[in-house]
């Protein structure tokens, strides 16, 4: 027997808000797994003749609560069928990122099936899925979805990679597992992040880009025009730049150990030891003072043998 719902009054304000009550008792539905009476409010609201004081056509948008719900008690009997209601779109991906989040795996690969794309941002300024297990911990579902095709080096629209995430966050070990499964050191401005990470394992993730060939040099996004203008306004230079400015006196030592530049200019015309200046780091200023003063003196020799 159908579920009967008597029809409320629609609102007089806010009426673009408004939703039937079907919406509701469906997620209610849903959070206790009961699949049938889903199906027969679904069957009310989507196929059924509507109360004529409703002036907005349903929408199986309407539901999408529901199909989250569905993810999080890992039903997948559920999730097909909200699938096939067109509850979500095919290119919608945040059933995607829930079920990575609550490790929903025959879900994810119910999604692959129907043809989710596993290396699609999470937002203009996020990177794919593998981002969230390498940022919790969870190794089995970030090797499941390299397994699958995950890409490390997949970016959102600033270069910010799923390794990018990891040189922030992730345990060593998973990073050392990236680059043996194709991250590559020369993608994602790694050594940008790196030299940000605040743990005690810091300087051994900066040293892991550098061996893998992260340039050290690089001011950020210098080779991609567009992001470089939209992100000029935040300030951008190089790593060892970002390094002074947050104190990392080990972090800029190794650096300037490896051939950083101390008297480049970031794109506001100051040199790393600026940053260390105002920023009230006077053992990275005493680093770069001597670094400055071999640099100066190298410079002209150079300038001589061209």
């Amino acid at each position: 027997m159908m579920f009967e719902i008597p029809p409320p009054p629609l609102p007089r304000d806010g009426a673009l808000f408004y939703r039937p009550p079907e919406v509701e008792l469906c997620d209610d539905a849903a959070r206790n797994g009961d699949l049938k009476m889903v199906k027969e409010l679904v069957q009310q609201l989507l196929h059924s003749p509507r109360p004529s004081s409703e002036t907005l056509k349903p929408h199986p948008g309407w539901l999408y609560s529901s199909i989250t719900t569905a993810i999080e008690r890992h039903d997948l009997d559920m999730v097909q069928f909200l699938l096939d209601e067109n509850v979500t779109t095919q290119d919608a991906f945040l059933p995607f990122e829930d079920a990575v989040r609550c490790r929903a795996f025959e879900v994810l690969e119910l999604f692959l099936q129907r043809g989710s794309d596993i290396n699609k941002p999470l937002h203009r300024n996020e990177p794919p899925v593998l981002s969230i297990p390498l940022c919790t911990g969870d190794k089995e579902m970030v090797i499941w979805l390299l397994d699958r095709g995950a890409d490390p080096n997949a970016r959102c629209a600033w270069d910010y990679t799923p390794t990018s995430q990891a040189m922030l966050g992730a345990p060593l070990d998973f990073i050392d597992y990236l680059f043996t499964r194709g991250a590559d050191a020369r993608r994602g401005e790694l050594l940008q992040y790196a030299v940000l990470r605040d743990t005690p394992d810091a300087l051994d993730v900066v040293r892991r880009a550098v061996e893998h060939g992260a340039p050290v040099n690089k001011v950020k996004y210098e080779d991609e025009p567009k992001v470089f203008r939209e992100r000029e306004p935040f300030g951008l230079g190089t790593p060892l730049h970002r390094a002074a400015e947050f104190g990392r006196v080990e972090i800029v030592k190794y650096l300037l150990k490896q051939g950083a530049d101390p008297l480049k200019l970031d794109n506001r015309g100051k040199k790393p030891r600026y940053w260390a200046d105002i920023k009230g780091h006077p053992a990275v200023g005493i680093a770069l003072i001597h670094a400055e003063d071999q640099w100066s003196k190298m410079r002209p020799k150079e300038m001589s043998n061209l």
